[in-house]
C-alpha cells in the first residue's frame, strides 16, 4: 500500500513539475536569466473611438458592438505575440487568456532587449474581403534588467470597411434587382444586393491605392435598365494629408435617385467616410467621386464595333422526333459582351410554352436577375452554374455559354410535334441583341 501511495506522490510531482514547465515555455520564461525584466501589458482594441474589449463589460449600451461576435470584440480571445527584434526569436506565444496571470494581467519576464508585441483577433493578413472584422494592434519596446515594462496595446480595424445603405427614392424609383459590386482597386471585390443591404463587409487593405471603385446595376419601376460606374476617391487632407486607403477606413455609400425624365432616371451616390480609430466621420466630397461612362443606356454616342454583342450557336434551328433523347448537333450558344452582361433574356413560346409548369419554369425570365427559386431550377437545369450566376448578377460577365442541353432535350419528350422558340435577348447596358432557337418536332412515324 506504501507502495501505491509513493507511486501516486511521485506521479503527481512529476505532472505537476511538467504543467509548469508547460507554462513557463507557453509564457516564455525560462529564458530570460539573470538579465530579467519584465512585460506588464494592457491590450484593448477600439472601433469608432470606443474602446471594445474589457472583459464582462458591455460598451456604449452594445450599440458600438452589436455588428461584432464575441471572439472579436473581447481580448482574451486574441492572439499575442511577443518577438525579439534583434534575434527574429518568439519570446511567447498565444491566447491571451491563456497568457494572463492569476491576477488576470499579462505580465511576461524578458530577457534584456528589443522587442515586438502583436496581437490580432484571427489570421486576416491575407483575406481579401470578409464579413468578419480584422482587428490587429502592434509595438516596439524596450526591456532593461530588474525594471517592469508598462506598454499600451491598442488594436484598430486593420482593414478597410465597406457598406451600402439606399434612401427612400432610391427604393420608390427602382426595383429590388439592383446590384453593386465595389472592389478596393488590388483584387478584393464584393458583390452587393437587396440581401446585403447595410451589411458590413473587410477589404483587404491595398498598397499605395487611394480609390474604391463602385459598378451599380438598376431597374427602373418603368423596366429601364441604369447603370453607373464610379471611382470613389479618398481626400487628399483627409487623417492629416493621408489619402491612400488605410486600415480602419470605414465608407458607407449610400445609393439614391439623382432625377428622372419621362423616358429615363439616374442614379446618385453620397458616400461617409469614418475612420474608426477615432471615430470621426466626414462626407466626401462631390468633387472625389468620379463617373465613368453613360448613367443610361444608350447616351455616349454611336456603338464601339469592339464593344459589340456577338454570339456563337444563335441562330439556329433543331429538328427532332418525338421520343427522342438527344437533339441531333445541338450547340451551346456563346455569349460575348465586352462591356459586361447586364441581361440575358429568354422568351419561350411555341408549343413547349404550355408546358412549362411541368419543369416551374415561366415563360419569360432574366437570367441575369432571378428569385431564390428560380435560380435553384435554373442551376439544376445546369444553364448556368451557381459562379456563373454570381457575375451574371453583377454585371461583370464578358463571356457566357448559355448551356442548352438540359432545358431543349426535353421538348421531344413532351412535345409530340410542332415548333417550340426560345429567344435570347442580350443587353451590355449600351447595346442589345436577341436570336432564336427553334426547335421542331416530328411526329412518329405512323402517329
Amino acid at each position: 500500500m506504501k507502495k501505491y501511495k509513493s507511486l501516486i506522490w511521485l506521479l503527481g510531482l512529476i505532472v505537476g513539475l511538467s504543467s509548469c514547465e508547460m507554462r513557463d515555455e507557453l509564457l516564455g520564461k525560462g529564458g530570460a536569466g539573470e538579465n530579467a525584466g519584465t512585460l506588464e501589458l494592457d491590450l484593448a482594441s477600439i472601433y469608432n473611438g470606443v474602446t471594445l474589449s474589457r472583459a464582462n463589460e458591455t460598451v456604449d449600451g452594445g450599440t458600438t458592438t452589436g455588428s461584432f461576435n464575441e471572439e472579436d470584440v473581447n481580448v482574451d480571445n486574441y492572439t499575442l505575440i511577443v518577438t525579439n527584434t534583434e534575434t527574429q526569436e518568439e519570446a511567447a506565444r498565444g491566447k491571451v487568456s491563456e497568457l494572463k496571470n492569476e491576477n488576470g494581467k499579462v505580465v511576461l519576464p524578458l530577457g534584456e532587449g528589443s522587442y515586438a508585441v502583436t496581437a490580432y483577433n484571427y489570421e486576416g493578413e491575407n483575406v481579401t474581403v470578409s464579413e468578419r472584422p480584422y482587428f490587429k494592434g502592434e509595438q516596439t519596446f524596450s526591456v532593461k534588467k530588474g525594471i517592469a515594462t508598462n506598454v499600451d496595446l491598442t488594436c484598430k480595424l486593420a482593414c478597410v470597411e465597406v457598406s451600402i445603405g439606399l434612401t427612400s427614392s432610391f427604393e420608390e424609383a427602382f426595383k429590388d434587382d439592383y446590384s453593386v459590386v465595389v472592389d478596393n482597386g488590388d483584387g478584393a471585390s464584393q458583390v452587393f444586393d437587396k440581401n446585403s443591404i447595410g451589411k458590413k463587409y473587410y477589404y483587404q487593405t491595398p498598397d499605395h491605392q487611394s480609390c474604391l471603385n463602385a459598378s451599380i446595376k438598376a431597374t427602373s419601376v418603368e423596366g429601364n435598365f441604369v447603370e453607373l460606374k464610379a471611382t470613389i476617391q479618398k481626400p487628399a487632407d483627409a487623417e492629416g494629408g493621408e489619402s491612400d486607403l488605410e486600415g480602419g477606413d470605414s465608407f458607407e455609400i449610400k445609393l439614391t435617385e439623382e432625377g428622372s425624365t419621362e423616358s429615363s432616371v439616374s442614379i446618385g451616390i453620397t458616400v461617409d467616410l469614418t475612420f474608426t480609430e477615432v471615430g470621426e466621420t466626414i462626407e466626401i466630397p462631390v468633387g472625389n467621386i468620379i463617373y465613368d461612362g453613360p448613367e443610361n443606356p444608350g447616351e455616349g454616342g454611336g456603338e464601339d464595333p469592339e464593344a459589340s454583342i456577338t454570339f456563337e450557336g444563335l441562330p439556329a434551328t433543331y429538328t427532332c422526333t418525338n421520343g427522342d433523347d438527344t437533339i441531333e448537333g445541338l450547340q451551346d450558344v456563346r455569349i460575348l459582351a465586352p462591356n459586361g452582361i447586364k441581361h440575358l433574356n429568354v422568351t419561350i413560346s411555341g408549343e413547349i410554352a404550355s408546358m412549362l409548369s411541368l419543369v416551374g419554369l415561366p415563360e419569360t425570365f432574366d437570367i441575369c436577375n432571378m428569385d431564390d427559386d428560380l435560380k435553384e431550377k435554373i442551376i439544376g437545369l445546369g444553364l448556368v452554374t451557381e459562379d456563373e450566376y454570381i457575375q451574371l448578377h453583377a454585371g461583370t460577365c464578358t463571356d457566357f455559354t448559355f448551356k442548352l442541353g438540359g432545358l431543349l432535350v426535353l421538348i421531344p419528350q413532351v412535345v409530340t410535334s410542332g415548333s417550340s422558340t426560345f429567344n435570347l435577348a442580350v443587353s451590355d447596358g449600351v447595346n442589345t441583341k436577341d436570336g432564336d432557337i427553334t426547335v421542331i418536332v416530328n411526329p412518329k412515324e405512323g402517329e
